[in-house]
């Protein structure tokens, strides 16, 4: 398994860089992307800052992460994120084999999405390709 850095994680005293929380994600699931030979790529931007609560959105990337990194075998996972206003949408993208058991599993994810106003959404295609979102609020409040 290799990972990628396509930016370099900068250190703020006042928010998180949401890069910095998906790498570290990213790398306690690396044994088991190392033992499914998946190959994945952190595209987030290192200025992306996480307003709402750090610790419940590591918490839902650790769980995603490590539910796509352990149904994908032989797969290149793109980890990317977007802003929209106050809002932020995480996508992973898989293309390999996926595991049927992926969307019951995630399901599981979901319910800490929620705590921060967020979803998981999930699209399945032909057990050959996966696309997981998770959008959530990015306010001090959420």
């Amino acid at each position: 398994m290799e990972i990628h850095l396509a930016g370099h994680s900068k250190q703020s005293t006042k928010n998180s860089s949401l890069f910095k929380v998906a790498n570290d994600a990213l790398l306690s699931s690396a044994q088991i992307a190392i033992h499914n030979r998946n190959y994945i790529v952190n595209n987030i931007s290192a200025d992306l800052r996480i307003e709402t609560n750090g610790l419940i959105v590591s918490s839902v990337l650790n769980k995603l992460f490590n539910t796509v990194v352990r149904n994908a075998q032989n797969s290149v996972i793109l980890v990317s994120a977007k802003e929209y206003g106050l809002t932020i949408l995480v996508q992973v993208k898989s293309k390999g084999l996926i595991s049927p058991g992926l969307s019951e599993e995630i399901n599981h994810a979901c319910i800490n999405a929620q705590k921060t106003g967020g979803i998981i959404e999930m699209t399945q295609c032909e057990s050959e390709q996966a696309s997981v979102a998770y959008c959530f609020l990015n306010v001090a409040a959420a």
